[in-house]
């Protein structure tokens, strides 16, 4: 009789039905042990469904199975039914036809995951007419089998790997909702390793973890955000923005990820719909503001939220105070900002830019900020579009120093502002052997006069110093200080200089021996 046709997945579950009914835990796993110690030594299966087997104990028995009628099976040992011997032939069995054998000695837990199984798919179906928090829900019940980890990184990999199965059922979602409930799937995935932290498990691994779900989402919407179509209708996305609320308000310290994926998705619908969007931002303010009962409460998330939500109403002013009232805001994270200037320098709005650029310099004075390259990169934009804000843009850099000395340097030498940027470069100690050759060439090009004074304080600095390393490199200045002249067309002037030079020190014998290595003498 052929294997393929002795049990079909209806009738093994009423095979463990059955086990779990009959067979204690003791005696299950003895007939495991049996089974993977090779002890059933002999099994056939008749075409009226009865197997027949050998089990090697302490003598070898005999053991027969109805499969049609299971309490009818029986062994020749001193039990007689429902003993290690029956249990270790069933598990053979199940071996050879490619079910799990574990599944017998688990069989009441085996049974529970299915019946859990099927009420899921059963809630699956139902899963168009749910709403966003009945969709949260049955994600949570969907995933009580996975437990937290130390690494929270590899809890998420778990969690994403168990929704991934929902992928395998036909759900009958229109296009937009199953869009919808993919971004929900993502967002369970954040709320879930950042509940991690409530609980006072936050690590290295719980806080890498969050920033890369949240990197998900953020690169989702740039790639599918299209397909949330939310031109065409908002109450998915009302719901949404009403569950982030959620999250926002309770929202520890400051964290913002909700927030991003909050304006992110205020930003696609601004993109495909903008009338619509404007005309419930008012609603959606009024919201966060009811969103909590108490000020007390109120979290920076909420209120960095509704001052983004000012700004796309083109109240740069109003955004400004509702973020300045937010709980601890002088102690925000530069970052935040960010969000706030793209939005500004996308709609061309400089002159706002500059005013938010300005109030915010404060918070980039900071030894822990990284973000100062990109503060620089707005100001000059802004600059670029609003000429008259430069002055503004200074004093800014200098509010920030020392630490904005690098900012000051970059920026003077991208708009070519040589005598200050050398200025810049003495005051710092630095001398041309500092730069890579190409660092000076533009200067050498376009003002070469102003390399001057750079080339000889540093010739006498190294010279000073009077021992042969410093000698080479006092040479070195000199062969490009030469070109610097000739450059000039001011060759006199170089031999002037040099024969004054050369006669001032010629007791450096050292000195002699490197400028005639350096062919500057004969």
């Amino acid at each position: 009789m052929s294997t393929s046709t002795v049990l079909n997945d209806e009738e093994w579950l009423k095979l463990l039905e059955y086990v779990a009914e009959t067979y204690t835990d003791v005696t299950l796993s003895r007939g495991f042990t049996y089974f993977k110690q090779g002890q059933v030594i002999s099994l056939s299966i008749s075409d009226a469904r009865l197997v027949q087997a050998k089990v090697d104990g302490s003598e070898a028995y005999r053991v027969s199975l109805n499969l049609n009628k299971l309490k009818e099976g029986s062994c020749t040992c001193p039990v007689h039914g429902a003993c290690k011997h029956q249990a270790a032939v069933m598990m053979e069995l199940a071996d050879r036809l490619g079910y799990p054998a574990t599944q017998i000695m688990n069989a009441k837990m085996q049974l529970k995951r299915a019946a859990s199984q099927a009420t899921s798919e059963s809630a699956m179906m139902k899963l168009p007419t749910m709403s966003v928090s009945d969709w949260q829900q049955f994600l949570d019940q969907y995933t009580l089998s996975i437990k937290p980890t130390y690494d929270q990184g590899i809890y998420a990999q778990q969690l994403r790997s168990h929704l991934s199965t929902l992928m395998n059922v036909a759900i009958p979602f229109s296009d937009q909702d199953r869009s919808f409930f993919e971004l929900h799937q993502a967002l369970f995935l954040l709320r879930k390793v950042k509940g991690q932290n409530t609980q006072g498990v936050t690590s290295f691994f719980t806080s890498s973890a969050a920033y890369k779900i949240y990197d998900e989402i953020m690169d989702w919407l740039k790639e599918k955000g299209s397909r949330l179509a939310l031109s065409e209708s908002s109450e998915r996305l009302e719901t949404t923005f009403a569950y982030i609320r959620t999250q926002m308000a309770a929202q520890k310290g400051h964290s913002y990820q909700d927030f991003g994926v909050y304006c992110a998705l205020w930003d696609e619908w601004m993109a495909s719909g903008i009338t619509a969007a404007l005309s419930y931002a008012p609603k959606e303010i009024e919201a966060l503001k009811t969103s909590i009962t108490d000020d007390s409460a109120a979290t920076p998330s909420v209120s960095a939220a509704k001052a983004y939500l000012h700004l796309l109403m083109s109240q740069p002013k109003i955004a400004w105070a509702a973020l300045a009232e937010g709980p601890t805001f002088k102690d925000t994270p530069p970052y935040l900002f960010v969000t706030f200037f793209d939005h500004l320098q996308d709609n061309a709005n400089w002159k706002e830019l500059v005013d938010w650029l300005t109030e915010t310099a404060i918070f980039f004075n900071n030894p822990r900020t990284r973000e100062l390259d990109t503060y620089a990169n707005y100001w000059q934009k802004a600059v670029a579009h609003f000429p008259e804000a430069e002055e503004l843009m200074w004093q800014a850099f200098e509010s920030l120093l020392p630490r904005s000395y690098f900012l000051i340097e970059n920026v003077l030498y991208e708009q070519g502002k040589w005598k200050a940027w050398l200025e810049m470069q003495i005051l710092q100690g630095h001398d041309p052997l500092f730069h890579r050759v190409s660092v000076l060439q533009p200067i050498e090009k376009e003002a070469p006069q102003l390399l001057l004074p750079y080339y000889h304080q540093a010739v006498n600095h190294y010279v000073a110093l009077k021992n042969r390393h410093d000698y080479k490199a006092a040479v070195r200045l000199l062969k490009r200080l030469e070109k610097v002249y000739k450059k000039m067309k001011q060759s006199g002037r170089w031999e002037a200089f040099f024969v004054g030079f050369v006669e001032r020190h010629s007791r450096l014998r050292a000195l002699q021996e490197e400028l005639r290595k350096g062919k500057l003498l004969g």
